[in-house]
């Protein structure tokens, strides 16, 4: 698992309440399959590994519903598969996610504090939901590969303070 998914470099990430660790470090020698390896040399352009790790999908930022609303804060929705993540107990989980096994995370996050329809004493605000996913703890082989409990963004909603 190490090899597959590198050493952890707590310095190398920052901190945050979803957790989510995109980038990874890796041993000298030891390709890292999730990230684009640049130009192919051979074939010249982008990169075949490259195509495959790409978002999955990204959506329009304030998609009306089928009622015709919109919504007052604005946000950036995609579909994640995430590599390292901080449980529920706050320890560093490496997230099984390869290419013929991946965990897709749907999430939302707020582009914005206050937009124009969400001003004055309202603010907009991220909510968080939990997520259970395969997890390897890169501190301890002996545990094998478990099921553990993840926060990711969840959507952006408009607060305000009551009156």
């Amino acid at each position: 698992m190490k090899r597959m998914y590198g050493e952890f470099d707590m310095m190398q990430y920052p901190s945050g309440p979803s957790g989510n660790k995109k980038k990874r470090s890796t041993k000298p020698g030891v390709p890292d399959l999730h990230f684009d390896p640049g130009p192919d040399p051979i074939r010249g352009g982008e990169s075949f590994l490259g195509k495959i790790r790409a978002p999955r999908q990204t959506f329009r930022n304030n998609q009306s519903s089928e009622s015709g609303k919109i919504d007052a804060c604005q946000s950036k929705v995609e579909i994640i598969t995430p590599y390292w993540a901080s449980n529920s107990a706050g320890k560093i989980r490496a997230i099984v996610n390869t290419q013929h096994f991946e965990q897709a995370i749907h999430q939302e996050t707020c582009a914005k504090t206050r937009t124009g329809r969400c001003s004055g004493d309202c603010g907009c605000e991220q909510k968080y939901k939990w997520h259970r996913l395969l997890a390897y703890d890169p501190e301890n082989d002996c545990k094998g590969i478990f099921m553990d409990w993840f926060l990711f963004p969840s959507c952006c909603v408009c607060r305000c303070n009551p009156n």
